[in-house]
Order: structure tokens, then C-alpha cells, then sequence
């Protein structure tokens, strides 16, 4: 495999998809979460490859360091609180469609972010899945 890892997540809750085929960052479909940054409510778009801190911002401030607090688009649940980032702000997860999560900071700027999986089996599938062969 070669090239970035493009990941496809979904509630952790309703399990409904969080990828946004209208709105496309670094040339592929977006991962839309409800946002709410400095009392504004709107959303925020990010890549799906995984690495990649590409983003838009809907109906909220694009703010330096702020912390925005995420949702579900779909059931509006917020997500889960995994910890504390080393900037002190939360970190949260997304389920991963290919099982695992993936964590990241809610600091607009830090770069903070893994992926986790229970079972390693899940991890090489996320893997093979990008082989564009289908041979690895």
C-alpha cells in the first residue's frame, strides 16, 4: 500500500456514516460533524485521509486554538470523551467503519489524532482495503 490511508467513519452511536458525498476535501467525499465553536452552531468538514488536517467550517469561525464541541449530524449525540489531549482539550472518537476508532483533538490546530483497534484482524483490513490491487 502505498499513499495516504483514507478512512470511512461512522456514529459511534446510531452507527450512520459521517461521510459527506457533497462536500469533498482533498479530492474525496468529507467526514461532516455537527460543531459548535465559541457559542456558534454549525459544522465542520474534514478529510478522510487519514493525516491529512484539511477542513472546512460551516456557519462557524475558522478560530486558532479554539475547542469545538462535535456532534452526530444524524442523532446530534455529542461524542464520546476519550481524555485529554497534552494541549488539555478533549479528545474524542469515531467509530470506524472497518471496526477500531479513531481519536482526535477538539483543539482547532493541534494535530493529535490515532487510529485504535481491539482486533488486529480490523487493522488489516483497513489496510488491505486501500490495496487498489485487491492482491495484498
Amino acid at each position: 500500500m502505498n499513499g495516504p490511508i483514507k478512512i470511512l467513519v461512522k456514529c459511534p452511536d446510531c452507527n450512520n456514516s459521517l461521510i459527506n458525498s457533497e462536500l469533498r476535501i482533498d479530492g474525496l467525499p468529507s467526514i461532516g460533524l455537527k460543531a459548535k465553536v465559541a457559542d456558534k452552531m454549525g459544522h465542520i468538514y474534514l478529510s478522510q485521509l487519514y493525516g491529512s488536517f484539511t477542513k472546512r467550517f460551516e456557519n462557524v469561525d475558522d478560530i486558532e486554538d479554539s475547542i469545538a464541541e462535535f456532534s452526530c449530524p444524524h442523532c446530534y449525540k455529542p461524542f464520546p470523551v476519550q481524555g485529554t489531549c497534552d494541549c488539555k482539550a478533549p479528545i474524542i472518537a469515531f467509530a470506524l467503519q472497518i471496526g477500531g476508532i479513531i481519536k482526535i483533538c477538539t483543539r482547532n490546530g493541534c494535530s493529535n489524532h490515532s487510529l485504535e483497534f481491539v482486533d488486529p484482524g480490523h487493522a488489516f483490513a483497513l489496510f488491505q482495503s486501500q490495496d487498489e490491487t485487491r492482491l495484498g
